[in-house]
């Protein structure tokens, strides 16, 4: 009897060990893959020129929260209202979880770079009738006394040089049907570079401080679409916007009043919460919400996934308990088709997170979120983009691949004739 009760223990204490082992997983979720449709360089993940711990692909899951896991309702006061109506309302959202992981610090020899020039450029920075002058390197206001003062720090928050994103971009809408785009995202920056010379500045005779280029591969009808977009170190210069349809073979000047007109396609992303905000702060008034311990994804996984028919990307990712700033933005436009906007954004690198747009009403129009894995020299990817039009049911999820930072961009590549070499149309 004696015998029989210790190997009953030890049997006990086994599966005990067992279970422990597993709790740490993540579950599968149904579903969840890459489901792009057609046989090219966007057919499959690749890692590009960054490189990931592995440890980022496999983390222990502390607890769940959402499909096939915990009630939501505990977490509310973690999340943004955006992403509670998501995940608890799965039938018409689809599955969507939170496994929260451990926070990782960050590091690696960018973010030292980006720290030490937080520390040698301090004071030098200041803020002119809503505009940054005097910045070169760095958080331009390492402890913000304001909103206007939070909103530079986002507009200047870490980041690479330069970058060449191609994503797979997958459009919803209410009724579960899928359209598939190829988007690239490309960019270079001509003030807080780290790594690429010119650095910290490059110095430019037309004054530029950010070119983006937009590209369009795949569906065959949208081949060699091209948005190219210039802002300025100048808080009277509207942004500049050319758009190529090669359907015209012609390129079409916009006009800044054009910001909040959708991207080519039927995305739910126009060019004003382009990264999630991208607009002129000198055009909103701040209020600084506060500072808030929240969940989101600093330390994801590198590889995104999607499921076929349902909304948004990267619907099983890992997030962390990280310590965020809240700032609302108000346009100082009446006219201004948005009422505000919430910005949620990391308290020490200041990437976005989330940005919440509200119609004139008040209501909750559009989202945008951002779910990022750390390169090890601790440039942060976004590898998971999406926005969504809340009111429409509708989304455009992004899955990025191949992604290529730091490359020597320069101003010429950005020229339309340099593009259409480059994305070639049909």
């Amino acid at each position: 009897m004696k015998k029989g009760f210790i190997f009953l223990g030890c049997f006990i204490v086994t599966l005990g060990f067992i279970s422990f082992a597993n709790a740490g997983m993540r579950e599968p979720m149904e579903g969840a893959g890459w489901h792009y449709p057609w046989k090219d360089t966007y057919s499959e993940w690749k890692p590009g020129n960054m490189k990931y711990d592995e440890e980022l692909f496999n983390q222990d899951v502390i607890e769940a929260y959402g499909w096939e896991a915990e009630d939501v309702d505990k977490i509310k006061d973690m999340i943004p209202p955006s992403m509670y109506i998501i995940l608890k309302n799965p039938d018409i959202w689809g599955p969507r979880r939170i496994n929260v992981t451990a926070y990782r610090e960050n590091k690696g020899y960018l973010w030292d770079r980006f720290v030490k020039a937080t520390k040698e450029y301090k004071d030098t920075a200041k803020i002119d009738k809503g505009w940054l002058i005097n910045y070169t390197a760095g958080v331009p206001f390492p402890e913000p006394k304001d909103g206007i003062e939070a909103l530079w720090n986002f507009k200047q928050h870490f980041r690479e040089d330069d970058r060449i994103l191609s994503a797979v971009t997958i459009i919803t809408n209410r009724g579960g049907q899928v359209r598939y785009q190829t988007s690239d995202g490309n960019l270079m920056y001509f003030d807080g570079r780290l790594e690429k010379s010119p650095k910290p500045l490059y110095k430019s005779p037309n004054n530029e401080r950010r070119i983006d280029a937009y590209a369009n591969a795949h569906p065959y009808e949208m081949r060699g679409t091209l948005s190219v977009i210039t802002q300025y170190d100048d808080p009277e210069m509207d942004d500049s916007f050319w758009l190529y349809l090669p359907a015209l073979r012609r390129v079409r000047r916009l006009s800044a009043a054009q910001r909040t007109d959708r991207l080519p396609g039927g995305q739910d992303l126009m060019w004003e919460n382009f990264d999630v905000f991208n607009g002129n702060p000198s055009k909103y008034n701040c209020k600084l919400m506060g500072k808030k311990e929240m969940l989101f994804v600093h330390n994801g996984d590198p590889k995104g996934s999607w499921i076929h028919g349902k909304h948004l990307s990267g619907p099983n990712d890992y997030y962390q308990k990280v310590q965020v700033y809240i700032n609302e933005l108000t346009p100082k436009d009446p006219d201004f088709p948005f009422s505000k906007v919430i910005l949620y954004t990391d308290s020490k690198t200041w990437v976005p997170y989330y940005g919440e747009w509200y119609d004139k009403e008040g209501k909750l129009y559009l989202f945008s979120q951002f779910q990022y894995a750390p390169n090890k020299n601790g440039i942060f990817v976004a590898v998971v983009m999406n926005h969504v039009d809340m009111q429409k049911i509708h989304s455009t999820g992004y899955a990025v691949t191949d992604p290529k930072f730091n490359t020597g961009l320069t101003p010429d590549y950005f020229k339309v004739d340099s593009l259409k070499m480059a994305y070639p149309s049909r």
